[in-house]
């Protein structure tokens, strides 16, 4: 069942009449249900957000994934956001069309050229947001803004180490002394390998840090992929999203310089910096898929950064 007060906020979908709406479930999201929904003014994706509480615990901060995907999708990086309740119960955007993209297909030529091409521009973000406004990109007169200034809430945040480790804290409780065992070495392993990559000084950038292949849609064309989810996303380094992208897809290890090389960054990292990271997003899907069990109360599907 639908509320009213989400299908309300769907253009169209009022003045169609229940009868008239074409709905489709969407597949994919573990605490979330979305849907595509056809109405005479567009095709639109409504998303039912879980339980704040749910997503709370999983680190989720719905304001910061609001500014952070309205800022993508002035520059065509993600869905344009169309309505989302001030509870942050729901949220609609207009649907791509788009394949959600198999990590083999990343792995070939034209899929790391077109990868490589998407984490450059979120990178090297620049928004065109009016002066004086609330944020409302679609305005004038316009001013161009960097990620780190268009999302001063995100700015002061904590790094992902310091996610990283509340979401091990948290998993610990009423775990296994086996797996509590486990989280720790991989913490450890975490620790090093931020050190390693040198995460907590230099720039930083707009980061998804949820880029698994459910997450990214491969459109039509030779440009930037489009990025769904933007649940955790926040001003982080620029080696995140490349390393949980190597995560997402083993088809890719072995080729980390070459991965490196497409996102632009061979003479900002080497491949010793993007292990490092990718230790801290390993970390971060053990204690995800731990810590699921008790927020969701079902089997883990996909993860959480």
């Amino acid at each position: 069942m639908i509320p009213a007060a989400a299908l309300a906020a769907v253009p169209g979908a009022v003045d169609a009449g229940a009868t008239a709406l074409r709905i489709e479930p969407l597949p994919g999201g573990l605490l979330n249900r979305s849907f595509r929904i056809a109405t005479a003014a567009g095709v639109f994706v409504l998303r039912l957000n879980a339980d704040a509480a749910q997503t709370e615990a999983l680190g989720v901060d719905r304001s910061a994934e609001l500014e952070a995907q309205r800022l993508a999708a002035a520059v065509g990086l993600a869905p344009t956001v169309v309505a989302a309740a001030d509870d942050h119960s729901f949220l609609v955007t207009r649907y791509v069309a788009g394949e959600r993209v198999a990590a083999e297909t990343i792995a070939t030529e034209a899929g790391l050229r077109r990868w490589g091409a998407t984490m450059t521009r979120l990178r090297t973000l620049r928004a065109w947001q009016p002066t004086g406004s609330g944020g409302d990109v679609t305005a004038g007169p316009a001013v161009a803004v960097s990620a780190s200034d268009a999302l001063p809430a995100l700015r002061a945040g904590a790094s992902l180490i310091e996610r990283a480790r509340r979401l091990v804290l948290r998993a610990r409780a009423g775990a296994r002394p086996l797996a509590i065992g486990e989280l720790e070495h991989a913490l450890e392993l975490a620790e090093r390998g931020w050190e390693c990559a040198d995460a907590g000084r230099g720039p930083r950038c707009l980061v998804h840090s949820d880029p698994h292949p459910d997450n990214v849609l491969w459109v039509p064309g030779e440009g930037s992929l489009v990025l769904v989810d933007w649940e955790y996303a926040h001003l982080g380094h620029p080696l995140q999203d490349p390393a949980a992208w190597l995560l997402a897809c083993p088809a890719l290890r072995g080729r980390e310089a070459q991965l490196l090389r497409a996102c632009g960054l061979e003479r900002q990292a080497d491949t010793a910096m993007l292990a490092g990271m990718l230790a801290v997003y390993a970390l971060l899907e053990r204690a995800w898929r731990m810590l699921v069990k008790t927020a969701a109360g079902a089997h883990p599907g996909g993860r959480a950064n």
